[in-house]
């Protein structure tokens, strides 16, 4: 009899053991449909300067926040790196994608010639002095005039932070994209035949992320 109760409260332990995570796993589930849910029916503007580079980086979180959470996302051009942080100052950009090279001569800081090394101070920089906050690296891309290879990022404001908790994680599919083989020949693709939202469109399609 002690022997058939003991398993009979075994039995009852392991069904509320997976009550349990079965509950959690709900609950989870629940909290991350909210967080996109929340970001539906509004507007974010990302910054960036003209180059194919941040056209093409942008283009990319553009579509990937729009697919994935609904959010409606404008993308606006400026002359200069300057400029572009001014419009972040000012409140009217929530997102800008920059390279380690544009951030640091903004803020005037001497490159240690370090990739890493300055990746680190420069986001340690901008969050102390601007409250912004730089995600995972797209990885390296060449600059168009051929002066080097930088590591490219998004970087969002605190109060994007607050207001759409969703976006880091969707933004952060995109990190190390610009190791990706596919990347490259949309880079050149984009380059010689233009078509930049199709191709965005496709890449994404074909890494399963819309």
């Amino acid at each position: 009899m002690w022997s058939r109760d003991s398993n009979q409260k075994d039995d009852y332990g392991s069904k509320g053991m997976k009550r349990a995570v079965i509950f959690f796993i709900l609950a989870v589930s629940l909290l991350l449909s909210m967080q996109s849910n929340a970001c539906v029916g509004r507007v974010l503007n990302i910054g960036i300067t003209n180059s194919v580079n941040e056209n093409l980086l942008a283009e990319m979180v553009s579509m990937l926040i729009n697919e994935r959470t609904g959010t409606t996302v404008n993308i606006k051009v400026f002359d200069n790196t300057l400029d572009m942080y001014e419009s972040v100052r000012k409140g009217e950009l929530g997102i800008v994608i920059d390279n380690t090279d544009h951030a640091m001569n903004m803020l005037s800081i001497s490159s240690s010639n370090e990739r890493e090394k300055d990746y680190d101070l420069l986001k340690k920089e901008l969050r102390e002095r601007m409250n912004l906050i730089w995600l995972k690296p797209f990885g390296l891309l060449r600059e168009e005039n051929g002066n080097g290879k930088y590591l490219y990022a998004a970087v969002i404001t605190e109060s994007v932070l607050t207001n759409f908790p969703a976006l880091p994680r969707v933004i952060n599919k995109l990190g190390g994209i610009s190791d990706d083989r596919d990347f490259n020949k949309m880079v050149k693709a984009v380059k010689s035949e233009g078509k930049v939202k199709r191709a965005v469109r496709d890449l994404l399609k074909k890494k399963k992320l819309i």
